[in-house]
C-alpha cells in the first residue's frame, strides 16, 4: 500500500480515517511508545537522515513534514498507523463516553480510566479517539488502550458483553460516597459536555451517581468529574480486594 503526501493529510479527517482505519502520530516520544506498545506502523516518515529503529521509513524534506505536522514545532518524525480492532467484549470494569467532544476531554477520560484500572473504553459519537488532540492529550496512553468506538445500536445490543451494572454520572444522583458497589464489572456513563448524558443512555442505567461539591459548585468538566468518579470506584475496589 502506498500513501501520497495528500493521502497523509487527508488523516487528519475523522472520516478519512475511520474509512481507512489508519491515524498518524507526530514526535519522537509519541512515536517510540507505538513500538514499546506493538502498534502496527506502515510508514516512518522523516527529515532525519539518521534515523534508525523504526520500519518502513520514508526520507522527505523539512518543508514536506512541516506541511503534513499538525503541530507548530517540527516534531521530525510522523507515523502513519494501523487502527487495531477490538472486539465488544470487555474484560473488566468499564468507561462509556456519550457525545463527549473536546478532544481534550476524551484524551484525560482515556488516561484517567487507563490509571483507574478501567479495562474497556467505549466513544459513542464522541470526538475521534485517534486524532492528534486526543492522542496528545491522553498522553499517548489511547494507544495501548482497548478503545470501542461504536454506535448506540451496536453498543445497546451488547450490554450483556459490557456489564452488568450500568452507573450515569448525574448531579441529582446519589452521592459517590454513600454507593455500594457490586463485586461483578461495572460501567460508568459520562455525556456530553453542555447536555449531559443522553435520555438514550439515562433509559439503560438505572443507577445514578454524583461528586459531592461546596461552595455552591454545582459541575464540574466532564474530563475532571469522569476522573474523579472513576478514581473513587478504583479505590473502593482495591480496599475490597
Amino acid at each position: 500500500m502506498e500513501l501520497t503526501k495528500q493521502q497523509i493529510k487527508e488523516l487528519k479527517d475523522k472520516k478519512y480515517r475511520k474509512l481507512n482505519k489508519l491515524f498518524f502520530v507526530e514526535g519522537e516520544k509519541f512515536c517510540a511508545d507505538l513500538l514499546r506498545q506493538n502498534v502496527e506502523i506502515l510508514y516512518t516518515i522523516t527529515s532525519d537522515k539518521t534515523l534508525m529503529g523504526f520500519p518502513n521509513i520514508v526520507f522527505v524534506s523539512e518543508q514536506t513534514l512541516s506541511s503534513l505536522a499538525t503541530t507548530v514545532t517540527n516534531q521530525n518524525i510522523l507515523c502513519v498507523c494501523k487502527i487495531k480492532d477490538v472486539e465488544i467484549s470487555s474484560i473488566g470494569d468499564s468507561l462509556i463516553l456519550d457525545t463527549v467532544q473536546d478532544p481534550g476531554n476524551v484524551g484525560t477520560l482515556i488516561r484517567s480510566a487507563l490509571a483507574f484500572n478501567f479495562k474497556d473504553i467505549y466513544l459513542i459519537d464522541c470526538a475521534d479517539a485517534y486524532s492528534e488532540k486526543v492522542i496528545r492529550s491522553s498522553a499517548g496512553t489511547v494507544l495501548n488502550a482497548r478503545v470501542h468506538i461504536v454506535d448506540f445500536k451496536e453498543f445497546a445490543s451488547n450490554l450483556d458483553k459490557i456489564a452488568k451494572n450500568f452507573y450515569v454520572a448525574d448531579m441529582f444522583g446519589s452521592s459517590l460516597s454513600q454507593i455500594r458497589l457490586p463485586k461483578n464489572k461495572i460501567a460508568v456513563i459520562i455525556g456530553n459536555e453542555g447536555n449531559g448524558v443522553s435520555d438514550r443512555f439515562l433509559s439503560l442505567a438505572k443507577n445514578r451517581i454524583s461528586i459531592p461539591m461546596f461552595n455552591g459548585v454545582e459541575s464540574l468538566n466532564a474530563g475532571v468529574a469522569g476522573s474523579i468518579i472513576m478514581q473513587r470506584i478504583s479505590e473502593v475496589r482495591n480496599v475490597r480486594s
